[in-house]
């Protein structure tokens, strides 16, 4: 449903409040780690389709879930989406908020992908040297996933750097197995 008008809708009314209080950033950052929790908790987002819940009952988990922990805008974002029964609409919004962000900062959003956490300067140094790379700007989200045991997955735009320890470990044992 990309590009959908009541999805840029929801995206550029979010995004244009974000950017009149300043916290832009802040707020693609809650709705990239939102989207990732949606995506490990279907679930959630099946709840939040969900036309059988009553709209109190979806605003209360809401709030109950999310309030104090995510930006007011964010909440109240999704709260109306509930409220209009519009809450399978959240990854298109999120989709479309990132895009209005990027055009608005010419930058290009980018995900890595490690075992661990990494700190903020190595983010960072990251983000520059992929900025130098790709000659956009790049803005870097970190995302832990132990299971590629070492390395990185990288992607920007619609590049994908896979240098994780799981990626190499499978090859070997491809090579192995010929």
């Amino acid at each position: 449903m990309p590009h959908d008008p009541i999805n840029t809708g929801y995206a550029r009314a979010l995004f244009e409040m974000a950017q009149a209080e300043g916290v832009v950033t802040r707020v693609e950052e809650e709705l990239f780690r939102l989207r990732e929790l949606l995506k490990k908790n279907p679930d959630l987002l099946e709840f939040l389709k969900d036309p059988n819940v009553k709209h109190e009952g979806k605003r209360q988990a809401i709030t109950t879930l999310f309030q104090g922990r995510i930006h007011p805008l964010v909440l109240n974002t999704l709260i109306t989406l509930s409220d209009q029964d519009r809450g399978g609409r959240v990854m298109h919004i999120i989709e479309e908020f990132d895009s209005s962000a990027d055009d608005a900062r010419q930058n290009v959003s980018g995900e890595i992908t490690t075992a661990i956490t990494l700190d903020e300067a190595t983010l960072k140094r990251l983000a520059t040297e992929l900025s130098r790379i790709t000659g956009q700007n790049v803005q870097l989200f970190q995302r832990v996933d132990p299971a590629i045991l070492g390395g990185a997955i990288i992607k920007v735009g619609e590049q994908i750097i896979d240098g994780s320890l799981r990626r190499k470990l499978d090859q070997i044992k491809e090579r192995l197995a010929q």
